[in-house]
């Protein structure tokens, strides 16, 4: 009888949690598992080591794991391993041959922001312990698929073919052929003689043609901004030190530009917490449970799913004020709790009962005002702006380094309890198509990402330090970036002041396009109808549709049988997508073992059908 033969298609952070989760399995034994990547196994694409130096994680070393423990509910067997910081510690002598470490390491603690070499170096590690001492054959292929047909046949781009009896596709992040936008932006620069950097990954793109000494535009202020900031100013020579008071002062070179940057919400994304937030854990799920919707038909979003969420956020919130900070309640827990949970959500009356309880009014917790922080608020100009910007920036340092503030690392954890119930309402096909697209992929993630994803406190320090030096200018909220005449333009809602620059950066990743996808297999499938996509609009990310057991769906509607998908260009993901946080029961360990129990599955599948003939 042949082997049993699978194929995982990326060989990233994803493709290897799963492939980790297949072979603890003792099912595993005597299959052959094809793992296909041109890039580093384990690191990928994104987290290869070629990277600049200068750029990192956004999570702290101790609070990234790619093994199970404890916690991990999972159906398969429990295989823990060190944190990257237990790892980088244990091995930091062989570590420091490596030249382009030494300096890090020098550093590093296990609550260093460790850079994406760093971290590389880990990821490859994991993926040679996940294959060692296995009985199933591994075998790596430095190769891209270029298709995969009907018949379960890869097509590699060095013109060899696999024939696999089950295949994963975990490719990450692609890339996106250029959008119509993006197209008419760059033919315009290139008609004006000025610069146009579309959207893409940091370590792939070129910063050489950014011109030092001029008005730069940058659309966005997520964390491609953070990397674009270093990238275009302590890359290019300038320096950071503290002053006496313990204040960052960047002493530029004079090779910097001057970054006019903007957004949405018109504010960087809130710093990474820098206290232990362990013992600000409450015990959740509290009300925002998949059984709490009863039936099996669709819900609304903003309706039923988001009040029941936001219930839960401010229930964590409030369970740790009282906890951890009853000098600043009024009244007990018990009763407060049962106020929270009887009167009617977001009504006029719970308002009056949390004044009642949470008296101070910056203890309290407003969803919509962390979302928008600067809604409805007019600048007189951007020296305004950046008077403001720079003391909400100061605030949110303070804030996420006080565990006076613990509430907040409440929420954080409540966010990830939310995440996983919305994945488990996703499974069992609960939320619509168009939901998953526009308020789990579009808006849920976006809020996540602003408030429990962002960068280490040390870039915003940096990011204060260029704001008062003058190289980075604050545009403020609602910002639209145009052309004019010859010219980029950029206007914010809130004020009447206007930029003109020749140089654009759109400082955000490629929005997920499967028919426009730079990856040549997704466009193929999607062309031929073996895979469709779910999207909110026409200018929104179209993600690769699944069902809820993450098998492909192609044009027709219709599940495949043998080919599936997992990661973040796959709709309703985004609840696993992360590096996983240690004993958190992390999203991305159950996932990875559910789908190495659906690929192994068709193993018993493929031995049933043979006995039969």
């Amino acid at each position: 009888m042949t082997a049993f033969t699978i194929a995982i298609v990326g060989a990233g952070p994803r493709g290897t949690g799963v492939l980790e989760r297949l072979l603890a399995r003792r099912s595993a034994a005597d299959i052959h598992v094809h793992v296909i990547d041109p890039f580093p196994p384990g690191a990928g694409r994104i987290w290869r080591g070629s990277q600049p130096p200068l750029l990192w994680m956004n999570s702290v070393a101790a609070d990234v794991t790619t093994f199970t423990d404890d916690t991990t509910v999972v159906d398969g067997p429990i295989r823990t391993g060190p944190t990257l910081a237990e790892w980088v510690l244990d091995n930091v002598d062989t570590l420091r041959a490596d030249p382009e470490l030494q300096d890090e390491l020098e550093r590093f603690t296990p609550g260093s922001f460790a850079s994406r070499t760093l971290q590389s170096r880990y990821l490859g590690w994991v993926f040679e312990r996940s294959i060692a001492g296995s009985s199933a054959h591994v075998q790596v292929h430095r190769a891209r698929v270029v298709d995969v047909s009907t018949e379960q046949v890869l097509t590699l781009d060095d013109g060899s073919n696999i024939h696999a009896d089950v295949v994963l596709l975990a490719q990450g992040h692609p890339d996106a052929l250029a959008s119509q936008r993006e197209t008419e932006l760059a033919d315009f620069a290139n008609a004006h003689g000025s610069t146009y950097i579309g959207p893409g990954y940091t370590a792939d793109l070129d910063p050489g043609p950014v011109p030092a000494g001029e008005p730069v535009l940058v659309a966005g202020l997520g964390l491609a901004f953070i990397d674009w900031m270093v990238l275009l100013a302590e890359s290019r020579g300038g320096t950071f030190a503290r002053s006496e008071n313990g204040t960052l002062v960047y002493t530029p070179s004079g090779r910097e530009p001057v970054l006019y940057a903007g957004s949405r919400r018109g504010v960087p994304y809130h710093a990474k917490l820098s206290y232990d937030i362990a013992a600000a854990r409450p015990p959740l799920p509290k009300y925002f449970t998949a059984d709490a919707f009863p039936g099996d038909g669709p819900l609304h979003f903003r309706d039923e799913i988001w009040p029941l969420a936001s219930k839960e956020l401010a229930w964590a919130h409030y369970y740790e004020l009282f906890a951890a900070h009853p000098e600043r309640t009024s009244g007990s827990w018990t009763d407060f709790e049962c106020g929270l949970t009887e009167i009617e959500w977001q009504s006029e009356e719970l308002v009056r009962f949390v004044e009642q309880y949470v008296p101070k009014d910056d203890d309290r917790i407003d969803l919509a005002r962390i979302d928008k922080p600067f809604a409805g608020v007019r600048f007189a100009d951007l020296e305004d702006v950046r008077t403001h910007l720079d003391e909400y920036i100061e605030t949110d340092l303070r804030r996420r380094a006080d565990p006076y503030y613990s509430s907040d690392a409440a929420v954080f954890s409540a966010l990830l309890s939310v995440y996983m119930t919305i994945g488990e309402l996703l499974r069992r096909g609960r939320i619509p198509a168009h939901s998953v697209a526009a308020d789990v992929e579009g808006w849920l993630h976006s809020f996540f990402s602003f408030v429990a994803s962002g960068p280490p406190p040390l870039r915003l320090e940096q990011l204060l330090a260029l704001s008062r030096a003058g190289i980075v200018q604050f545009l403020g909220p609602e910002v639209t970036f145009a052309t004019e005449g010859d010219r980029f333009v950029a206007s914010s809602a809130a004020h009447d002041v206007v930029i003109h620059a020749d140089t654009l950066i759109d400082a955000r990743l490629p929005v997920a396009s499967i028919a426009r996808a730079g990856d040549e297999l997704l466009r193929t499938l999607h062309a031929r109808g073996d895979v469709t996509d779910i999207r909110a609009t026409e200018q929104s990310a179209a993600k690769i549709a699944v069902d809820g057991r993450s098998r492909l769906i192609d044009a027709s509607g219709e599940p495949a049988q043998r080919s599936y998908a997992v990661g973040p260009w796959v709709a309703g993901h985004t609840w696993s997508s992360a590096f996983p946080r240690p004993r958190t029961n992390a999203g991305f360990f159950r996932h990875n073992d559910q789908l190495a129990a659906e690929l192994l599955g068709h193993r018993h599948d493929r031995e049933a059908h043979l006995e039969s003939r």
